[in-house]
């Protein structure tokens, strides 16, 4: 026999249902936990991870909910890609058949995106999604490698402290077709504590301080020292020794590096870098200043003259591809990365030459161009 339910309790029970919803949940810093790994009843080994609750709230709150329920144990670790990804947490992996495994339950709450610019690199935790990007549950990945085309797609919102070798290991898993390990590869997840460091600030390196005639006519460059626990840095550049107005702001990941756009000539500015750890900021660091200087003045050269050793590329910036213009038949292309790294070379055959870096960290790229007479063109590519 179904109760009747009086007005009042409806009442009750709909106060309940708002206090309910109005939790909040307070860090104080970034809760970690174990995820202890078993196939055939045996230990594989533990996967220690941290949450990142200054980065990603909601779905760090989501995550730490479902653990305290102990929702994800015997849960399995369902899709297996070395080189990609190991990805769990679907409830249909405790008992369903094992062609449902991934596709998760009617019902489950969702998590809406919280995209940053923390990247995908190895041992990231990140939420598995279906084509709607607010449809994230409980399904997480762990990157096995970095994975820069989900950078910016998919929430970051964790990472493993220790136990990346277990990640190895499941990740090379025999598999079947549909990336499913052969033998089900089980979770038992448990919140072990938190994580209260504070990061120390960055160290800024270049321009140096009271750097004067700083040429804008090379991309400028600012760049700093990374923090061991630095997951995201935010650099200020203003005009305003106060920062009240700031003139750019730039939220990096991995990258110890910005290159500001379009500054003017004479100007003096002012710089400085903090970082976010997941679960505290760093405070700024001391901040540095330097002049720009006006475009070719003070050293001779003729804005020709300059031009004529750079090669004509288009478009520049791009995504990643660029065309390479009025070129010598056979010259050699070459591109390096912001720590001189040859990441690119090629030889020309033709005086028009595309080069395709995509997939490629966005931002700046030194090229040179050398011809068979050894005469040397050389420049900046800015991939956006």
């Amino acid at each position: 026999m179904i109760k009747k339910i009086t007005l009042a309790a409806l009442i009750i029970l709909f106060t309940i249902s708002e206090n309910v919803a109005q939790v909040t949940y307070t860090y104080t810093g970034k809760p970690r936990f174990q995820i202890l790994t078993k196939r055939n009843n045996t230990t594989l080994g533990i996967i220690n991870v941290e949450l990142f609750p200054n980065i990603a709230p909601k779905h760090t709150r989501n995550f730490d909910s479902l653990v305290s329920k102990q929702f994800y144990d015997t849960t399995a670790f369902h899709r297996v890609i070395p080189g990609f990804v190991i990805q769990g947490g679907d409830p249909n992996s405790r008992h369903g058949n094992i062609s449902t495994w991934g596709q998760g339950q009617a019902g489950q709450p969702t998590v809406n995106a919280e995209f940053s610019a923390a990247k995908h690199l190895r041992g990231i935790l990140s939420a598995a999604r279906s084509s709607n990007i607010n449809s994230a549950t409980s399904q997480f990945f762990i990157c096995h490698a970095a994975a820069a085309n989900l950078n910016g797609q998919y929430s970051v919102y964790g990472r493993v402290t220790s136990g990346i070798n277990f990640v190895d290991t499941i990740a090379n898993a025999p598999r079947d077709g549909n990336d499913n390990p052969l033998t089900k590869i089980e979770m038992f997840v448990t919140y072990i504590g938190s994580n209260d460091t504070v990061p120390n600030p960055p160290t800024l390196t270049v321009p140096a301080n009271n750097a004067i005639n700083v040429d804008t006519v090379a991309q400028v460059q600012l760049k700093w020292l990374g923090v061991s626990d630095g997951i995201i840095y935010r650099v200020d550049l203003s005009t305003d020794s106060t920062f009240a107005t700031i003139t750019t702001t730039v939220n990096t990941g991995n990258l110890l590096y910005v290159t500001p756009s379009n500054l003017p000539s004479n100007t003096k500015y002012f710089w400085r870098v903090r970082t976010n750890n997941g679960g505290h900021y760093s405070v700024y660091s001391p901040v540095y200043r330097f002049t720009t200087t006006s475009p070719y003045a003070g050293v001779g050269i003729k804005k020709q003259s300059l031009e004529a050793k750079q090669a004509l590329i288009y478009p520049n910036p791009s995504s990643g591809k660029f065309t390479f213009s009025e070129i010598e038949k056979g010259s050699i292309i070459e591109v390096f990365d912001v720590n001189g790294k040859l990441i690119y070379t090629t030889t020309t055959k033709e005086a028009a030459t595309l080069i395709d870096l995509e997939g490629k960290e966005k931002g700046v790229y030194t090229y040179r161009v050398t011809s068979t007479k050894q005469d040397i063109k050389q420049g900046k590519l800015l991939i956006k």
